[in-house]
Parts: C-alpha cells; sequence; structure tokens
C-alpha cells in the first residue's frame, strides 16, 4: 500500500504532510508520559520486527499478494500514541533506505500506515472485546483478527480515496479514477486483510500464552558483571534474534510463491493502466532480488529502524521528562 513518487496530485500529497504532522505532533506530545524506560528496548524490536515482516508478501489469488501492515499489532501490545510513532519510524526507514514509497507521498503513506492502521485496529479491539465482554482465548482471537482486518481494510478505503481525488480534482492527470480505485482496492485489501488478521492474532496470542515477558528484559544478575553475557541474557535480545531467525525461515516462501506478484496497490494501478513516477530520490539500497540479498536488506532495516526508534522514543521521554520537572 506504498504510494509511489508521482501519483498523487500535489496539493493532495500536501494535505497527507499537514495531517501526518498535526497527528504525529499529539503523539510525541502524548507518549512521554506513557513511556517506561525499560519498555523502549521491547517496542523498538516490534517495531523493526514489523519492517521486516512487511517485507514477506504472501499470494492472495490472481497474481495479487499482500503483506503484514501491523499497525494493529502494535497498537494492540504497545497501545495506539506509541504505535504511531513506531510505525512512522517503519515508514520512513522504508522510504529513505530502500525507496519503498515515495517521498512526496510519505505524509499520505505515514496517514494511512502509521496513523490509521494502528487507530483502527485499537479501536475495532477494544470495542469488539468490550461487546463480547468475555476473557476466553476465543473471545480475544476474535477481538484481535477483527480490529487487523478493519485496520487493513480502512487504511485501503482511505488510500482508494486519496487516489480518486487526485484524479478528479486533476483531471485525470494523478491518482486513478473512482471508478476502478474503490473497488480494486477494497476488493484486494479485504482478502489481504485475512491474512493480516491471522498473522496478528497469532503473534499475539502466542505471546500472551507462551511468553507474557517476552520482550521485557529480565532483572540484571548483580554477580554477573559481564556486559555481552547479560545483553544475551536479556528477553530484548532474545526476542530480536528470535524475530530474525523467523524472518530468515520465511523469506524463501516469499521467493517460491509470491516475489512476482503484484501488492493490493500495484494491482490497482494496473488495473487503471498507470505506471510509477520517477522516484523524488534514489535510495541507496534495495529489498533484493535473491535470497541473501533480501536477508542483508532485512537485517540493514531491522537495525536501522530499532536503532532510530530506540533514539526517538527515548528523546521523547527525556523531553517530557525535563518538562515535569521544570
Amino acid at each position: 500500500m506504498h504510494i509511489p513518487d508521482g501519483l498523487m496530485d500535489p496539493l493532495v500529497a500536501l494535505v497527507g504532510f499537514v495531517e501526518f504532522l498535526a497527528v504525529i505532533a499529539f503523539a510525541v506530545a502524548a507518549s512521554g508520559s506513557r513511556m517506561r524506560e525499560k519498555d523502549l528496548p521491547r517496542v523498538a524490536v516490534l517495531s523493526a520486527g514489523i519492517f521486516v515482516a512487511q517485507m514477506v508478501n504472501f499470494p492472495v489469488g490472481g497474481g495479487t499478494t499482500g503483506h503484514l501492515i501491523g499497525g494493529a499489532l502494535l497498537a494492540i501490545i504497545a497501545g495506539p500514541v506509541i504505535a504511531i510513532i513506531g510505525m512512522t519510524v517503519v515508514v520512513l526507514i522504508q522510504a529513505l533506505m530502500f525507496g519503498d514509497g515515495g517521498l512526496t507521498a510519505f505524509g499520505l503513506n505515514a496517514v494511512n500506515m502509521a496513523i490509521i492502521a494502528p487507530l483502527i485496529g485499537w479501536g475495532v479491539y477494544s470495542l469488539v472485546k468490550q461487546l463480547v465482554g468475555d476473557a476466553s482465548r476465543a473471545a480475544s482471537s476474535t477481538a484481535i483478527a477483527a480490529g487487523a482486518w478493519a485496520s487493513v481494510f480502512v487504511a485501503a478505503a482511505a488510500c482508494a480515496a486519496e487516489l480518486s481525488v487526485s484524479h478528479a480534482i486533476s483531471g485525470g492527470a494523478y491518482g486513478i479514477a473512482a471508478t476502478v480505485a474503490i473497488p480494486a482496492m477494497l476488493v484486494y485489501h479485504a482478502v489481504i486483510g485475512i491474512g493480516e488478521a491471522v498473522i496478528t492474532a497469532g503473534i499475539i496470542l502466542y505471546l500472551q500464552s507462551a511468553s507474557p515477558e517476552a520482550f521485557r528484559p529480565r532483572p540484571r544478575d548483580r554477580t554477573d558483571r559481564i556486559a555481552l553475557l547479560t545483553l544475551a541474557r536479556s528477553r530484548t535480545f532474545q526476542a530480536a534474534i528470535a524475530v530474525l531467525t523467523v524472518f530468515a525461515l520465511a523469506l524463501p516462501f516469499y521467493f517460491l510463491y509470491a516475489s512476482e506478484g503484484a501488492d493490493g496497490l500495484e494491482q490497482t494501478m494496473a488495473d487503471a493502466g498507470t505506471d510509477e513516477g520517477e522516484p523524488l530520490l534514489s535510495s541507496p539500497f534495495s529489498y533484493g532480488e535473491d535470497y541473501f540479498a533480501a536477508l542483508f536488506a532485512g537485517l540493514l532495516g531491522f537495525t536501522a529502524v530499532m536503532l532510530l526508534a530506540l533514539t526517538v522514543m527515548a528523546v521523547t521521554r527525556s523531553g517530557r521528562a525535563e518538562t515535569r520537572l521544570e
């Protein structure tokens, strides 16, 4: 669902930037009081894990593929405000380092995937959980899956609306006609959302049942002063290794079954006969055309997202703490 450069009318792209800046400013201001220092590595690893998860597309039929957005996943685990920051870091690294989503459309991509997806995912999850009023595993699965599916579908509907408005106000010079964009985006992503629901519910239920503290650092052993051993024994480090191991094992299936397919937006562009424009920035890296190149890109992106997310959240938290002291 990453919108490339040259597809959107400049006015629509500008509105997207304004919307994004307004929401991210609120999220940064509100997130400081919600962050605990010991939780920062956990959220950073989750954000980085979503980056590599988005690299592994899965087939949904008809030559179309989908991939996890992860907004609902991060929002349900870390809360919607912190999820907005984490997802923004993911979308930013994708655009700057790998050219996935144009810089001119960054505001719109961030609105769709880093704002709408987490907020809708969290909202539907919370609503369904209250309506069901049951703490059973089945009820929890239903709420998580509903939130994850809705996050994809509503984000896709927003993207379809942006494409349609761009086409209408530009006289067809930009965007895609509503008669193509709306049904195509909604149909493709209604199916893709099922994959999002299954993956999200599976991950969260596994963490809830198998290891609720999987992403939380264990108390340090005071008798052990060796830094590398302390790191190796931390839950955060183990979670990072687990995420990268799963990514390495899943990559072959991507190349076998989905590497030649087009995602929902790309397929919609193909249906409309629309090509991508020239990118504003030539990205220094790519996702790779073979297993080892993609594995390297995943490791690089995982590290970049984790470090940037950790830095942004630490600065946000420290700034909030200084404000309280004053």
